[in-house]
């Protein structure tokens, strides 16, 4: 066992920290360039982990890493529920962190000198930012961190970066607290419940000495007594499953619009282009191939956090949140809408190539029959100048070979054989005219 780095000590001491803690975890609609590589730095520059740091440091690539970090002047951070408490705030500060394939994850801790209770109040305001830092919101302030951080952003339409509905906060105490007090803060409301019906879980790991405690709900966590370097990997934790909540939730968005997109091209067969409709049809390809992509390395790879931090209490309380939030539930969903919409693209594309062959079957029989129509055409014209060219009794020297009246018989019969080679190339025409239609009424 290694030791810590608190001198002769063999454990690391629980956090003296004398405030109450709120840190609340927002995902942004702000995404770094690279899908695959988190931007910043690594979480050790600025959190402590401990024996951990260095599991930490080996998978940093597919970790959290921190964007950009500003301490906040607690006299210019404001809540509105907040203000009429006995409380005082201590101290701020934002913090800006990159996921790797996920968005930009804000996260505003706070610490409080108030009694456990009256910090409800303040999970209130945070949950539904109203709050407010240097009189301006919460997201304006995350903008300005982003900016000067330096980071590649992809474009988007609206604003730089907004604070999306995904979210989950976390108390930090540096004491155990009742059970009771502890669903209140959790639910968020200083109301009486039945223990039978909660959904609270109790991770066992971060439970089992007497000393310490912690408890895990799907928007808010508790964790009593614990060592700083398991509050700042349970952070790390919450940051990863945020962003993987709000990635889901814009695969799920994608999904169901390429499925809307790809019934649009179905009704518009008609009246669409084959080269544009093979365009669109390569794009929401490419589309629902980025979707599963970032379902894998943004969603799923957030699910299980023990194979690259070995470690039980950091493993069970990832799990633990995890299942609370229904991730698991989520991405099966939406992993299915997925499959259902490559389908039915699949199916697309399969009546477009049908239809691009039943096109090119008519090409080849215009150019056949356009071929047969010449050749049609040539010998008869072959057979009247061989025919005037001869030295045939019917031919009259002292008579133009335009001379109806002389040989209609021979004129009429060529006619005939034009005619006849017309009509056959005018009836295969509109008889493949009428098979394409039909293929394609049918398949709509």
């Amino acid at each position: 066992m290694t030791a810590p780095d608190a001198a002769g000590a063999l454990f690391d001491p629980i956090v003296a920290r004398l405030s109450h803690r709120l840190s609340i975890v927002i995902a942004t609609s702000a995404e770094t360039a690279d899908l695959l590589r988190a931007d910043g730095q690594r979480p050790e520059t600025h959190l402590r982990l401990g024996r951990l740091a260095r599991f930490y440091r080996d998978a940093d690539n597919q970790l959290p890493r921190v964007l950009a970090v500003r301490d906040l002047d607690p006299a210019t951070i404001v809540f509105r529920r907040g203000a009429g408490t006995a409380s005082t705030i201590r101290a701020g500060r934002l913090w800006l962190f990159d996921v790797q394939a996920g968005p930009v994850v804000a996260v505003l801790s706070v610490d409080l000198d108030c009694a456990p209770l009256v910090l409800i109040p303040f999970l209130e305001d945070l949950y539904y930012d109203d709050v407010t830092v240097d009189g301006g919101p919460l997201d304006a302030v995350a903008a300005d961190m982003l900016d000067g951080a330096g980071a590649s952003v992809r474009p988007s339409g609206g604003s730089p970066l907004e604070l999306t509905s995904q979210r989950h906060q976390m108390v930090f105490t540096s004491a155990t607290l009742p059970e009771d007090t502890v669903q209140r803060l959790i639910y968020r409301a200083d109301l009486d419940a039945n223990p039978e019906y909660s959904s609270i879980q109790y991770p066992a790991e971060l439970n089992r000495r007497p000393t310490s405690g912690a408890a895990v709900g799907a928007y808010v966590s508790v964790l009593a007594a614990q060592q700083d370097y398991v509050e700042n990997c349970a952070l790390l934790s919450a940051v990863q499953v945020v962003a993987a909540s709000c990635k889901i939730r814009q695969v799920r968005f994608a999904a169901y619009e390429t499925l809307l997109r790809v019934r649009e091209l179905g009704t518009a067969r008609a009246t669409m282009s084959t080269p544009h409709r093979r365009a669109e049809l390569a794009r929401l390809h490419q589309t629902l191939a980025e979707q599963e992509l970032a379902l894998t390395f943004g969603v799923e790879a957030a699910c299980e956090i023990g194979i690259l931090i070995p470690a039980l209490r950091v493993e069970n309380f990832h799990r633990q949140l995890v299942a609370c939030t229904g991730l698991r539930d989520s991405i099966a969903t939406v992993s299915t809408m997925l499959t259902r919409a490559t389908s039915v693209l699949a199916a697309e594309e399969a009546s477009q190539t049908t239809q691009d062959a039943q096109r090119q079957d008519l090409r080849r029989l215009r150019y056949g029959v356009a071929l047969g129509l010449l050749s049609t055409i040539a010998i008869p014209v072959g057979i009247i100048l061989g025919f005037f060219g001869g030295n045939y009794t019917q031919v009259d020297g002292n008579r133009s070979m335009f001379d109806w009246s002389h040989y209609h018989d021979m004129y009429l019969a060529v006619l005939g054989m034009i005619v006849a080679a017309v009509g056959v190339f005018a009836a295969l025409l509109l008889a493949e005219r009428y098979r394409i239609r039909r293929a394609t009424t049918s398949g709509r």
